[in-house]
């Protein structure tokens, strides 16, 4: 079996005169890599509630994108 691994790029932006203040408190506490996990489970997280993966995997006989955790 060949396995390609390949990255996308995310960005978020948070604005801070939008976010609550309880929520930016906890942000700026947390250190760039905690961000970072967070953020990763996040997407993660609404990738397979929104059943992304089954969908683009959906008819394929012959490749399957999975998400490496």
């Amino acid at each position: 079996m060949i396995t390609l691994n390949h990255t996308i790029n995310l960005v978020t932006e948070i604005d801070e005169n939008k976010i609550p203040d309880h929520l930016l408190g906890v942000l700026v506490n947390l250190s760039e890599v905690q961000m970072e996990m967070i953020l990763r489970q996040t997407f993660i997280s609404a990738m397979e509630t929104e059943g992304f993966l089954e969908a683009i995997n959906k008819d394929n006989s012959w490749a399957t994108v999975k998400v490496v955790k």
